[in-house]
């Protein structure tokens, strides 16, 4: 079940950020998300959170002025069970399907996932965090479209 975030689930959702995110960014050197941390790095944003037998096991947070996927993160051990496909399905729903979002080069398994389901990833500059290292823009049509990233013409 995906549904939006209640307060109830900040510990849960900082657990999620925690485990997902100390896999992907080793470099960060992250040794605890707690609930404080979780409403930092998500102020502002939108949160949806997936449920399996009643308890979070995922969620997506969007900064919505500028349609920003900030995050989207899925509890490891729930990897590979079709939540992931079903909130980004529920996210675009909720959030329109003019989406962005940065990814980390490195991150294989993320950048594979969102191709699937469609996204491109552009040929605009990226960057590099410190501690994150570097990063692309990967775009839904939609986004890519709009701001004219999307090759032209009858071979495209």
């Amino acid at each position: 079940m995906i549904r939006e975030a209640a307060a109830s689930d900040r510990e849960a959702l900082a657990t999620i950020l925690y485990r997902a995110s100390r896999d992907v960014f080793p470099l960060a050197g992250i040794e605890r998300v707690d609930a404080a941390e979780f409403d930092r790095q998500t102020a502002g944003e939108s949160i949806l959170v997936a449920e399996k037998d009643d308890r979070p096991v995922g969620f997506s947070s969007v900064w919505d002025p500028d349609h920003f996927l900030h995050h989207f993160f899925i509890d490891p051990a729930y990897h590979r069970h079709g939540i992931g496909r079903s909130l980004m399905v529920a996210t675009m729903m909720r959030y329109g399907s003019a989406l962005s979002l940065k990814c980390n080069t490195s991150n294989t398994t993320a950048r594979t996932f969102y191709r699937a389901m469609g996204w491109i990833e552009t040929d605009e500059p990226g960057g590099t965090s410190e501690g994150i290292g570097d990063w692309i823009w990967i775009r839904t049509p939609a986004a890519a479209s709009a701001l004219g990233l999307l090759p032209e013409g009858p071979d495209a």
